[in-house]
């Protein structure tokens, strides 16, 4: 390792953007986020900064190491820069790191553990005794193949009950895998009785994006609360948009997943109408200008106006449209 590798390593850029830009708006995953200053960013927060780069999602898109930033921020020569970096204040910068939450999917044995759980709740879900389970799915708006392609599944038992299924404590009810990339972030399951009504297995990750797979080279995204919602834009206007879900209208965005909807020009963001929904999208909206929070004409939520003969496609296309995306 040279010395400029060296000093680069040293150094915690975060934290040296924190001298130059002032508390950070949003800190998500190993990345802090700034309005960017390079393109004069007045609405959202595109710039991400890592400890060893840093890039900006919005406009300018421009990107670079501890070297880029002092150089191109602060208008120094790269003796200056160097000179700067190796300042004591600077070598201390390490020593002052920040916990942040992991954004890392589960150890691998959990997710084999895991994979063999949702292969035996798919069995369970077409047999007989799926048969309930099967038709509260149906009775949701979802079809056979959405049900399939999702890989939902059902644990049978006793509503409260949960059993002990390859070496991972399973509650029954209706099971959601969270699958990325072939990667299985998480397994939740939805129980018809009590509080919470969604449970989740455990050591599985809470930072994942629901059918993050969609994203691929798509030029819109419509984050839904929840992942039944989700299946209901993915099935009725998949054609138009990427529809995911963070699970719930508290959870974060962590820049993990914001780097995989930098493709999209347009990202709408569709939750419960509610308090906590509002709340949860306006908190999104903040991050940029390609966030817009949308509303559903009618009903609590995506589901409820799809089973309530709401047309889904014309939604979503008419507000595409006005963005000119479609």
């Amino acid at each position: 390792m040279n010395d400029l590798q060296i000093l680069k390593q040293r150094c915690d850029l975060r934290l040296l953007v924190e001298q130059d830009l002032g508390q950070p708006i949003s800190r998500s995953g190993r990345a802090f986020l700034w309005k960017c200053p390079f393109h004069h960013e007045r609405r959202g927060a595109s710039l991400a900064v890592w400890a060893d780069g840093y890039r900006c999602f919005g406009s300018c898109a421009c990107s670079g190491d501890v070297f880029d930033w002092l150089q191109g921020y602060r208008q120094l020569s790269f003796a200056e820069a160097l000179n700067v970096l190796g300042q004591p204040s600077v070598q201390t910068i390490t020593h002052h790191k920040r916990s942040l939450p992991s954004t890392e999917p589960p150890p691998l044995v959990w997710q084999e553990a895991a994979r063999q759980v949702v292969e035996y709740a798919e069995d369970k879900l077409w047999s007989p005794e799926g048969h309930s389970a099967l038709s509260y799915l149906f009775q949701r708006g979802l079809t056979s193949r959405t049900i399939k392609a999702a890989r939902l599944g059902y644990i049978p038992g006793w509503q409260r009950n949960w059993q002990h299924l390859y070496g991972l404590n399973v509650p029954s009810g209706l099971l959601i895998p969270w699958f990325a990339a072939d990667t299985l972030w998480a397994v939740k399951v939805r129980r018809a009785v009590g509080e919470p009504k969604y449970a989740q297995i455990a050591d599985g990750s809470s930072h994942g994006l629901y059918n993050a797979d969609a994203l691929d080279d798509r030029s819109a995204a419509l984050i839904c609360e929840g992942e039944f919602d989700t299946l209901i834009a993915q099935q009725e206007a998949g054609e138009l948009i990427a529809a995911v879900s963070l699970g719930s209208a508290s959870a974060p965005l962590s820049i993990r997943w914001y780097s995989e909807l930098v493709t999209c020009s347009d990202i709408l963001v569709a939750y419960d109408r509610d308090a906590a929904g509002a709340k949860g999208a306006s908190r999104l909206c903040q991050l940029s200008p390609r966030f817009r929070a949308l509303a559903v004409p009618k009903g609590k939520d995506i589901t409820d106006y799809y089973l309530g003969a709401g047309d889904v496609y014309a939604w979503i296309e008419q507000s595409l449209t006005k963005v000119g995306i479609t």
